[in-house]
């Protein structure tokens, strides 16, 4: 099994499981990821999705083997991205519990989650742009809005690897923890998020995602009528 899902109370833990492979995602890991975050946004007894990795790793982003043996859908602007669920917008509060690696699709697939909790032993970076393979799964639009042009620039043109400390300091991460407390810290985090009363949380989560493609008048009318939504009252 390439991902695996376990209900932690409120929360549903997504494990990348391919430990071998540092967990790079293939094709039919894609899939189950897919399925995985399908099924958390229909389950309402799940308020956090918390996303994971096996074997002190997050994840090395896609499988080059799987890529040279054209095991991989090809990319397209229509079909999914490469590692399936980055396009679209989880309903939910989902978490990154990052040790490790965290490269390429798998450093796109922690800027797709809301909040990013990382050990020391972390490292991020696109380092897809090295072998020549480009961002697909949305990480230099979410780069950039998360740390700032400049910041974002440095790390696209150079394609370096970041240590977990510059990521606390660049905003790439919310929370720094020791080494195997990744995991235990995002589900504490979970915890409390789902501690608060639904309908205000996902309305002030739901304003401040949306603002990005509108003006400034416009966000704040979003969030009145977000806001009125959450108290059952009518715009």
């Amino acid at each position: 099994m390439t991902v695996r899902t376990e209900r932690r109370g409120p929360s549903l833990l997504i494990t990348l499981d391919r430990p071998e492979r540092r967990n790079a995602v293939d094709g039919p890991a894609a899939e189950a990821l897919g399925r995985a975050v399908a099924a958390a946004e229909r389950d309402d007894e799940v308020s956090v999705v918390v996303i994971t990795g096996a074997g002190g790793t997050f994840c090395a982003g896609n499988d080059l083997k799987a890529l040279a043996a054209g095991e991989l859908p090809p990319p397209s602007e229509d079909g999914p991205p490469p590692m399936n669920v980055t396009r679209v917008p989880a309903s939910k509060p989902v978490i990154a519990a990052v040790e490790g690696y965290c490269f390429g699709g798998g450093f796109e697939l922690a800027l797709w989650c809301d909040l990013r909790v990382a050990s020391t032993t972390a490292e991020f970076g696109v380092l897809n742009l090295g072998h020549g393979l480009p961002c697909l799964d949305g990480g230099t639009v979410r780069l950039a809005r998360l740390i700032g042009q400049a910041r974002a620039l440095d790390l696209l043109l150079t394609a370096r690897r970041v240590p977990a400390a510059e990521a606390l300091t660049l905003g790439l991460v919310n929370h720094l923890v020791e080494p195997g407390r990744a995991l235990p810290e995002a589900l504490a985090w979970a915890e409390r998020i789902a501690a608060l009363p639904r309908p205000a949380r996902q309305a002030a989560r739901r304003s401040l995602l949306d603002q990005w493609s509108l003006s400034e008048a416009d966000a704040l009318r979003n969030e009145t009528r977000l806001g009125l939504a959450a108290l059952g009252r009518p715009s």
